[in-house]
């Protein structure tokens, strides 16, 4: 098994049970629509974590109206219409330092990455870990292809050079991890650790 198997195992696990970030959380929900594999996979552990629940001893909850599930698929579609049924191409995306196109968007710690066909990212080491989602197109790095719904994780340290594959644009989703890199130029070249709370 390698370290991807792991990370996306991991990744989809903490997805069935509600704990990612929101930035991760939407990398997830695409993830998912896009992908038959991600779906398949959701869906498998979403029932695994039910049929826990069964064999939970009840707890009080709080009385709250909450979704139901088809409310939860409604909203959670409604969230991903921008990436989904938006023209992504036609976004006003602005040059980073480093040359490469990106755009924020309204969830935190989620940008846009946009690759034209045969362009190349900068060769980079990451400072704190990063998921991403491809929306469009395709890209390839030293550790693979990625296409249309595949996920790609980076862990602190790894070094790759991202480059565009095929003759169609590519644009990704990336969900960085919260907290600042330890070391490095712009989190070009570091290590990261992730920003602690204090204890109360």
């Amino acid at each position: 098994m390698s370290s991807h198997d792991n990370a996306y195992s991991a990744f989809m696990l903490d997805y069935a049970a509600g704990v990612l970030p929101p930035a991760e959380r939407l990398v997830a929900d695409l993830h998912r629509v896009l992908s038959p594999a991600g779906a398949l996979n959701a869906q498998l552990l979403e029932s695994v974590g039910g049929l826990m629940l069964e064999e939970a001893t009840p707890q009080a909850v709080n009385p709250q109206p909450h979704l139901g599930a088809q409310d939860a698929i409604g909203a959670a579609s409604s969230r991903l219409d921008p990436y989904l049924k938006r023209d992504l191409i036609a976004l006003k995306w602005r040059k980073s330092i480093f040359g490469v196109k990106t755009l924020k968007t309204n969830t935190p710690m989620a940008s846009l990455l946009r690759l034209d066909p045969g362009e190349r990212a900068p060769g980079h080491s990451h400072g704190r870990r990063d998921v991403t989602v491809v929306l469009r197109g395709s890209y390839a790095d030293e550790f693979g292809v990625y296409e249309r719904g595949d996920l790609a994780f980076a862990e602190p340290g790894m070094k790759h050079q991202p480059r565009a594959v095929g003759g169609e644009t590519c644009v990704c989703l990336v969900a960085e991890e919260a907290g600042r890199p330890l070391l490095g130029f712009f989190g070009l070249f570091g290590v990261g650790v992730k920003k602690q709370k204090d204890a109360a």
